[in-house]
């Protein structure tokens, strides 16, 4: 009866309005924008690639919501693949989209095809459905799409959670309504697989009597634990050589209005520190601003650096794909979009053992909560808290280090998520 009731509200009430907000945003949302022209076309894309499937082999189908959900199924599709199954991936963001066209990134991730999720139109789930005929339905993190979880559970199709979270304020678990759409989800799901006991403890009070809610870990930890070891790590100039290297990544305009003046003083006042900005959209207004701001201070572009740039005190990253790689060199990081729509991935810096700040809005990140509870991270809410953050660091750095070192311990004690979940996916 309550699945019934909310296909009903979800396909007459939410579809309509979603569908109609978006088309009154895309004009002024790059991304939304972006978003809907990379979707033109791709039914005969999809059917392309279906055409090269082996009909032997088991098909496993991947949904992430944006490019951070990507690096969580990255160590899962690895294994499936590895053990034989074909891998195919959807996502929701233009972010994964754009993460999937850095050079030989669809080729390393072995997938039968990558595309958009199609709007959640029952017709266009069952067409969906229809065509990938997949053996296994794998959801990741958290974005879950009521009709295709309830038709795929209709048509007898397993279904898995895995590195699930639930926000403390998510309206999954505060209001009764949430609950009740959730619940109507949650049991279409053969399992779910949280991050932590307390998200688990969130699923169980929208469903309590599921069977298999586990605690399995965060498998984005094996992927950046993964790549850390296999990357390809960028020369800086020769200004950087024995210095202490600050890195403000996936920064926003609101991140560098908090972090800017903080990090101007520093460089004043400490000849030792050496700053890379790295804008998450290098767009020319962003890198203009950022030139602008620190103009007095000798700053290059990447794509202008030379080895014998020996007065460079700032890098403007100005290309996308290489901030992974760049956090090798940091001793202290700034993780931008906390005052946005939610801060960037922490594990990032804090696997290469920095030091780490972010803004106030982190709840989307299940690690940059740990981290604050454990003292291993700050979270800053003005350019006041930045100001005196960093200035505490820079005149305290045995502290510095020993934070820096307890960070990439954090991320390794969590590997072996992707172990844990794996034989659950292929049974």
């Amino acid at each position: 009866m309550a699945t019934r009731f909310w296909f009903v509200v979800y396909n007459l009430i939410f579809l309509p309005l979603l569908s109609g907000t978006v088309k009154i945003l895309a004009p002024f949302r790059r991304n939304i924008k972006d978003s809907l022209e990379k979707r033109e076309g791709l039914w005969e894309r999809l059917e392309n690639a279906v055409s090269n499937r082996d009909w032997q082999k088991p098909l496993l189908w991947f949904h992430v919501a944006s490019a951070g959900e990507l690096l969580q199924a990255q160590p899962l599709i690895d294994r499936c693949s590895a053990q034989g199954s074909e891998c195919v991936l959807t996502y929701s963001s233009v972010n994964a989209f754009r993460w999937l066209q850095r050079p030989g990134q669809k080729e390393m991730l072995n997938l039968l095809a990558a595309e958009f999720l199609p709007l959640d139109l029952i017709w266009n789930v069952r067409r969906l459905l229809g065509l990938l005929q997949p053996s296994r339905l794998i959801w990741v993190s958290y974005d879950l799409w009521p009709n295709l979880v309830w038709e795929a559970h209709r048509q007898k199709i397993p279904q898995s959670l895995v590195s699930g979270i639930v926000h403390a304020s998510s309206l999954r678990t505060v209001s009764f309504a949430g609950r009740s759409l959730f619940r109507t989800l949650y049991q279409c799901l053969e399992h779910v697989l949280t991050v932590s006991e307390a998200d688990r403890q969130r699923v169980l009070s929208a469903f309590p009597e599921h069977p298999h809610v586990e605690v399995m870990g965060d498998t984005r930890c094996d992927s950046v634990l993964e790549r850390r070891d296999n990357l390809h790590v960028p020369k800086l100039p020769a200004a950087a050589k024995e210095k202490l290297v600050f890195i403000a990544g996936s920064t926003w305009p609101p991140d560098e209005k908090c972090v800017f003046p903080g990090l101007k003083d520093a460089l004043v006042s400490h000849p030792e520190l050496f700053l890379i900005i790295a804008p998450h959209e290098p767009t020319e207004d962003h890198l203009s601003n950022a030139e602008n701001y620190f103009s007095e201070i000798p700053m290059s572009r990447w794509s202008n650096i030379s080895s014998d740039s020996e007065q460079v005190r700032i890098l403007l990253i100005d290309s996308v794909g290489i901030l992974a790689a760049l956090y090798h060199h940091s001793q202290m990081a700034y993780v931008g979009g906390a005052f946005t729509t939610g801060v960037h991935n922490v594990l990032e810096p804090a696997v290469m053992g920095a030091t780490i700040a972010f803004g106030p809005k982190h709840s989307n990140s299940m690690e940059s909560l740990q981290m604050l509870e454990q003292g291993l991270a700050a979270c800053v809410k003005n350019a006041d808290e930045f100001h005196s953050w960093l200035f505490n660091l820079l005149d305290d750095r045995k502290r510095c280090q020993e934070l820096g070192k307890q960070s990439r311990e954090y991320v390794e004690r969590q590997a072996g998520a992707s172990e844990r979940c794996f034989p659950l996916l292929v049974s």
